[in-house]
Protein backbone atom coordinates (compact mmCIF):
# COMPACT_ATOMS: atom_id res chain seq x y z
CA UNK A 1 0.00 0.00 0.00
CA UNK A 2 1.38 3.55 -1.18
CA UNK A 3 2.24 5.89 1.77
CA UNK A 4 -0.37 8.42 0.61
CA UNK A 5 -2.95 6.13 0.22
CA UNK A 6 -2.70 4.85 4.44
CA UNK A 7 -2.26 8.83 5.06
CA UNK A 8 -5.87 9.06 3.29
CA UNK A 9 -7.32 6.18 4.95
CA UNK A 10 -5.27 7.61 8.55
CA UNK A 11 -6.84 10.66 7.90
CA UNK A 12 -10.30 9.33 6.80
CA UNK A 13 -10.77 7.61 10.14
CA UNK A 14 -9.29 10.96 12.11
CA UNK A 15 -12.03 12.87 10.69
CA UNK A 16 -15.15 10.18 10.98
CA UNK A 17 -14.02 9.69 14.25
CA UNK A 18 -14.40 13.32 15.09
CA UNK A 19 -10.05 14.00 15.83
CA UNK A 20 -10.45 16.23 12.66
CA UNK A 21 -12.50 18.75 11.31
CA UNK A 22 -13.74 19.27 7.97
CA UNK A 23 -11.41 22.75 7.90
CA UNK A 24 -8.25 20.21 9.40
CA UNK A 25 -8.78 17.92 6.73
CA UNK A 26 -8.49 20.17 4.07
CA UNK A 27 -5.45 21.86 5.53
CA UNK A 28 -3.82 18.88 5.41
CA UNK A 29 -4.86 17.66 1.55
CA UNK A 30 -3.60 21.21 0.66
CA UNK A 31 0.10 20.70 1.84
CA UNK A 32 0.05 16.63 1.37
CA UNK A 33 2.20 15.91 -2.37
CA UNK A 34 0.87 13.18 -5.00
CA UNK A 35 4.12 13.17 -6.16
CA UNK A 36 4.66 9.34 -7.24
CA UNK A 37 0.81 8.36 -6.38
CA UNK A 38 -1.17 6.49 -8.42
CA UNK A 39 -4.12 8.14 -10.58
CA UNK A 40 -6.70 6.70 -7.94
CA UNK A 41 -4.60 8.62 -4.75
CA UNK A 42 -4.02 11.40 -6.72
CA UNK A 43 -7.76 11.91 -7.65
CA UNK A 44 -9.08 11.19 -3.55
CA UNK A 45 -6.37 13.88 -2.76
CA UNK A 46 -7.82 17.10 -5.41
CA UNK A 47 -10.90 16.03 -3.87
CA UNK A 48 -10.41 15.96 -0.92
CA UNK A 49 -8.43 19.26 -1.66
CA UNK A 50 -11.90 21.06 -2.44
CA UNK A 51 -13.81 19.58 -0.44
CA UNK A 52 -15.17 22.81 0.92
CA UNK A 53 -16.06 23.70 -2.82
CA UNK A 54 -17.54 20.31 -3.35
CA UNK A 55 -19.38 19.75 0.01
CA UNK A 56 -17.77 15.82 0.55
CA UNK A 57 -18.26 15.02 4.39
CA UNK A 58 -17.90 11.92 6.18
CA UNK A 59 -20.76 10.95 4.80
CA UNK A 60 -18.48 9.99 1.49
CA UNK A 61 -15.47 8.23 2.94
CA UNK A 62 -16.90 5.11 2.14
CA UNK A 63 -16.99 5.52 -1.84
CA UNK A 64 -13.75 7.06 -1.12
CA UNK A 65 -12.68 3.93 1.21
CA UNK A 66 -14.15 1.61 -1.63
CA UNK A 67 -11.92 3.55 -4.34
CA UNK A 68 -8.87 3.46 -2.57
CA UNK A 69 -9.56 -0.76 -1.81
CA UNK A 70 -8.78 -1.24 -5.35
CA UNK A 71 -6.76 -1.36 -7.84
CA UNK A 72 -5.95 2.45 -9.47
CA UNK A 73 -7.21 1.73 -12.57
CA UNK A 74 -10.74 0.33 -10.72
CA UNK A 75 -10.80 2.77 -8.04
CA UNK A 76 -10.52 5.41 -10.77
CA UNK A 77 -13.43 4.27 -12.64
CA UNK A 78 -15.43 3.64 -9.23
CA UNK A 79 -15.07 7.25 -8.16
CA UNK A 80 -15.49 8.95 -11.52
CA UNK A 81 -19.06 6.48 -11.53
CA UNK A 82 -20.07 7.70 -8.19
CA UNK A 83 -19.22 11.49 -8.56
CA UNK A 84 -22.59 10.93 -10.93
CA UNK A 85 -24.51 9.54 -8.60
CA UNK A 86 -23.88 13.25 -6.28
CA UNK A 87 -27.11 14.96 -5.51
CA UNK A 88 -25.75 18.52 -5.03
CA UNK A 89 -29.09 20.22 -4.30
CA UNK A 90 -29.39 17.65 -1.20
CA UNK A 91 -26.16 18.20 -0.06
CA UNK A 92 -26.08 22.03 -0.71
CA UNK A 93 -29.28 22.30 1.25
CA UNK A 94 -28.79 20.39 4.33
CA UNK A 95 -25.48 22.30 4.24
CA UNK A 96 -26.30 25.87 4.35
CA UNK A 97 -26.03 27.06 7.53
CA UNK A 98 -22.99 25.12 8.16
CA UNK A 99 -20.07 27.30 8.87
CA UNK A 100 -17.56 25.55 7.07
CA UNK A 101 -19.65 24.56 3.87
CA UNK A 102 -22.18 27.04 3.91
CA UNK A 103 -20.30 30.28 2.33
CA UNK A 104 -20.09 27.89 -1.35
CA UNK A 105 -23.70 26.06 -0.40
CA UNK A 106 -25.22 29.99 -1.12
CA UNK A 107 -23.35 30.60 -4.72
CA UNK A 108 -24.43 26.63 -5.15
CA UNK A 109 -28.11 27.29 -4.42
CA UNK A 110 -28.21 30.18 -5.98
CA UNK A 111 -26.57 28.55 -9.23
CA UNK A 112 -29.48 25.90 -8.78
CA UNK A 113 -32.04 28.07 -8.61
CA UNK A 114 -31.09 30.44 -12.03
CA UNK A 115 -31.12 27.16 -13.79
CA UNK A 116 -34.89 26.68 -13.32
Amino acid sequence: MSKLREELLRVFKQWEDGQLTSQAVLNWAKKTSSAGADDCCAEVLTHMRGLDVYLITTEDLPVYRESLARDPVSGLAYLKQQEQQFDVARRATELQHDNFYGPHTRAILKNLDERK
